[in-house]
């Protein structure tokens, strides 16, 4: 007997009240451990759902159909679930993997324009991260994935999908290699915990962050400046939203707080070439500063 809980997606409906609410509707269901949740919706609704899935009756079986390019090229795969804290973005979640994940690239037909721009921010990040066809692939069609040809969307999200998915099952915990996989999101995070979860997207948070990570990267690693320029390149042609007005201080402080910090010091992901990431990676603070107040202020 199917039962149908409707959510208001976005980063709001993160929460320790959402999710508390939500297994209260679950127990007044009487489902139990044999019963499933399935997921359909963008990241947002995966994460919070896969998080009382992972906590109800201490875990039950749930499947994802990720309805956004955002969830279907990451945040439906690998697992994670979580919920945002008042000062940090995913702080109280649980590994708890879907059964399966079901994604119909055709839906992306009634997609907005800001959130398939959004995706998109995602996908530059696993071209920079993992050696694969995906980098031609952009190079030849990342105009057509932005006018929404569903058949290039389809090819970029089958590739997206299996660097994610071996990553994933080579750390399913993130004891180590699945962290390059955080590449950008170290500012993207806090930019989100900055601006109170909802005004900026998760993928214009992330397109922000891989500038700056880039940037410290040819400072500290060597990063060719021709990848560094082929990242931004890629991130100027999908015409994200630009930011509402961010403080870069309210944004440091925050930086502290990010699930890789090592005694409030953040551990980043940076890169030494394109394809090839260097986790844990500790960057002097003024360099930090330098690097966010420049890309936060450029147009």
């Amino acid at each position: 007997q199917p039962h149908v809980l409707s959510l208001v997606a976005g980063e709001r409906v993160k929460s320790w009240s959402s999710a508390g609410r939500l297994l209260d509707r679950l127990v007044s269901l009487g489902l139990g451990r044999a019963d499933a949740v399935v997921a359909v919706g963008g990241g947002t609704v995966g994460d919070v759902v896969a998080g009382f899935a992972a906590a109800y009756c201490r875990g039950i079986a749930w499947i994802v159909v990720p309805t956004t390019l955002l969830a279907m090229v990451d945040a439906a795969i690998g697992g994670k679930t979580g919920v945002n804290l008042r000062v940090a973005k995913n702080m109280a979640g649980a590994f708890w993997q879907p059964r399966a994940v079901l994604a119909d690239p055709t839906v992306l037909d009634t997609l907005p324009p800001r959130e398939l721009a959004s995706g998109l921010a995602e996908v530059v990040k696993y071209a920079m991260i993992a050696g694969s066809d995906l980098p031609a692939l952009l190079d030849c069609g990342l105009d057509r994935a932005r006018a929404g040809d569903v058949h290039v969307l389809t090819a970029i999200i089958e590739r997206c999908a299996a660097i994610k998915a071996d990553v994933v099952g080579q750390d399913p915990e993130e004891a180590g290699l699945r962290a390059a996989l955080n590449y950008g999101h170290t500012v993207a995070h806090a930019i989100e915990a900055a601006t109170g979860f909802g005004p900026v997207t998760h993928g214009e948070a992330v397109a922000v962050g891989m500038r700056v990570a880039g940037r410290i990267s040819t400072e500290m690693l060597g990063l060719a400046l021709a990848d560094l320029e082929w990242q931004d390149r890629l991130l100027d042609m999908i015409d994200l939203r630009p930011l509402p007005a961010i403080d870069p201080a309210a944004v440091l402080q925050r930086l502290g707080h990010d699930k890789k910090s090592v005694g409030g010091e953040p551990r980043w992901v940076l890169l030494a070439r394109r394809g090839e990431a260097c986790l844990g990676q500790r960057v002097p603070p003024d360099l930090v500063r330098a690097t966010l107040e420049e890309v936060l202020s450029t147009p």
